[in-house]
This record gives structure tokens, sequence and C-alpha cells, in this order.
């Protein structure tokens, strides 16, 4: 059985993981590291190990600034994201009405033969 420590060092190692794919928009990845890092927090819960202990442990190992570098690089990625959303949604919306302006008041035939 693993120790607390143990769990806390792979939950640390997949963070880092996380944001490393993260940087490289390796986005393919994440839901499996995700899934890791739960998994770990299930077996944690598990555990009989005290707060203080946990405490101690995660602030040796800096968990709390791992964790906050995944947050902060998440936000920027969705941001990105959306930025890059809205400029197709604009491009789109730009080129219907210029196709619908363009295409829809044509009349070519006009006249009955």
């Amino acid at each position: 059985m693993n120790t607390l420590k143990e769990y806390l060092d792979n939950y640390k190692n997949i963070t880092i993981d996380l944001i490393n794919n993260l940087y490289c928009d390796n986005l393919d990845n994440i839901d499996e590291f995700m899934q890791k890092r739960q998994n770990i927090l299930d077996d944690l819960g598990h555990l009989n190990s005290s707060k203080k202990e946990f405490n101690s442990i995660s602030n040796e190992i800096e968990l709390a600034a791992i964790e906050k570098r995944l947050k902060d690089v998440m936000i920027e990625k969705k941001e990105k994201l959306r930025i890059e959303m809205e400029k197709i949604s604009l491009s789109r919306n730009a080129n219907n009405t210029y196709n619908k302006n363009l295409y829809g008041k044509a009349c070519v035939f006009s006249k009955k033969i």
C-alpha cells in the first residue's frame, strides 16, 4: 500500500506532465491526466492520514504552487480558445452576410420568354 507522500508525489508528477502538455498544445491526453489525478484523489480519500500530515507533505513538495500554475495555464489556454472561436464566428457571420447580399438579390433571369 502506498503512503501519503507517494500518492502526493505521483499527483505532483501527473500535474507537471499535464502542465507541459498544455504548454505544448497537446490537448489529446488531457482527459487521461485528469482521470489519473482523480483516481489519486479517490485513493487519498481512503487513506487514514491526518490533515496536518497532508498539509506538511503538501507544503514540502510545493503542491499549492504547482496547482496554481496549472490553473493559470488552463485559464490562459481557455481564453485563447475563446478568442479563436469568436474570430471564427465573426468570419462565418461576415461570410454568410456577404453571400446573402451578393446572391440573394441577384436576378439573373428576370424576364419571361
